[in-house]
């Protein structure tokens, strides 16, 4: 147990960072403590806050949490409504002035006290300008509309950084594996995984090609800025597109399957029976 509140003691230091939003919650906790007498307000911001904050300090609750993922524990504070008890708080105690002049006052130091506890968000080296509405990379986007199909779902294989962005966008692709699989302490493994991303600068096209079957994979997403070895038309796959930075590859298995069964989209059907004609001529 020594371990679990040692790591309990750090989650809080972690979490408060370089300042001092928790001994804020918790004067705004002891403030409403004292002067809130509606009995809802009191069930909302202070019994249920409080069971929450015993609860996340409660050591075995803590280790059976730890237990199953020591990592996010520390999450449990996102319970807290930290915010709204500050601000109530806040406005609470200018209630309390009858003078404009002491309510401003008050105001204007709760809003320089609750600046200075926080950053100015631009002024990360993680913040990008947006370029759509979805607040993804662009070539997520076109590679998914590549992808799709109307009439079912397909299986595909992508790169590594497109991982935790796809699902963002749609869920109408199927992939082999997530972006759980991007988290060294999940310790999931794949074949198909370790075939893209086991060489950082080359593909083993023969291998993606292989497991990408296995895992019955349609489309096969590779990047332009690793280098290919072999062929992909070689293992029975034609180019279907390329967008943004990537090559967008298709089984011939599955697409004759599939448009038998009337499933593809006609610009696919377009661009494959092309490739098919093409494959033909140069095989003559």
């Amino acid at each position: 147990m020594t371990a679990v509140m040692k790591t309990i003691i750090e989650d809080i230091i972690l979490y408060n960072n370089k300042s001092f939003l928790m001994p804020l919650f918790l004067i705004a906790l002891l403030f409403l403590w004292l002067t809130e007498t509606d009995r809802k307000l009191r069930v909302v911001l202070l019994y249920l806050v409080t069971a929450i904050a015993a609860i996340f300090l409660c050591p075995l609750y803590a280790w059976i949490g730890m237990r199953i993922d020591e990592e996010i524990y520390y999450r449990v504070f996102w319970t807290l409504p930290i915010g709204i008890l500050v601000c109530y708080s806040t406005v609470k105690l200018m209630m309390r002035f009858r003078l404009a002049v002491s309510k401003a006052l008050i105001l204007i130091l709760a809003i320089l006290v609750i600046g200075i506890n926080g950053e100015l968000v631009y002024t990360n080296s993680f913040h990008i300008k947006s370029v759509n509405a979805y607040h993804i990379p662009q070539q997520v986007i076109q590679v998914a509309d590549a992808i799709r199909q109307e009439n079912y779902k397909p299986v595909a294989v992508l790169p590594a950084e497109l991982l935790p962005f796809l699902r963002q966008y749609t869920a109408d692709i199927y992939t082999p594996y997530g972006r759980n699989i991007l988290e060294p302490a999940w310790t999931f493994h794949n074949a198909l995984y370790d075939a893209m991303e086991g060489d950082s600068a080359v593909y083993d096209v023969a291998e993606v090609a292989k497991c990408a079957r296995n895992e019955r994979c349609a489309f096969v997403v590779l990047s332009c800025a690793k280098q290919m070895k072999g062929s992909m038309e070689e293992e029975g796959y034609f180019l279907f597109r390329f967008e943004e930075g990537y090559f967008i590859y298709m089984d011939y298995n599955y697409y004759w399957v599939y448009k038998e069964q009337g499933l593809l989209d006609q610009d696919l059907i377009e661009i494959g029976d092309m490739r098919m004609d093409a494959a033909t001529v140069s095989g003559e």
